[in-house]
């Protein structure tokens, strides 16, 4: 487990939970997540992909029918999780985030290699109480 600073300066304890966001993929399971997590899973776009291209026909004009009528039958569900990649793809951009699972916690901190937000909360909370006493 690492801890490493992104931004900014720890948040002053006694701040409301903190913002959460995880950055996965559908290897991991994510542990305690709440209603201030986002979950984000990397490797939803890749796993789509493969789909879209299963059993294609050779033809170019064939499979890209094919291709067409298979993402009109995507759902919203399925809408809404590649947005979800994409989404998660800049923002792990954005953080300088290098692998996963990491779990970004206010914007300004990153754990590398946990997918338990209880854990990595309480891992920034001490970093921050250290920070306080600098």
């Amino acid at each position: 487990m690492v801890l490493t600073s992104t931004l900014s300066a720890p948040a002053i304890a006694g701040e409301a939970a903190p913002a959460i966001e995880v950055f996965t993929d559908s290897t991991f399971q994510v542990v305690s997540a709440s209603d201030n997590t986002t979950v984000y899973v990397m490797d939803r776009i890749n796993q789509l992909l493969q789909v879209l291209s299963e059993d294609l026909p050779s033809d170019p004009e064939n499979a890209k029918q094919l291709v067409l009528a298979r993402f009109q039958r995507m759902d919203a569900q399925l809408s809404s999780e590649l947005e979800n990649a994409a989404k998660g793809l800049v923002q792990a951009m954005q953080y300088g985030i290098n692998r996963y699972p990491a779990i970004v916690i206010n914007g300004n901190a990153v754990v590398y290699g946990v997918t338990d937000v209880s854990a990595a909360t309480q891992l920034y909370q001490r970093w921050q109480t250290r920070g306080a006493r600098q």
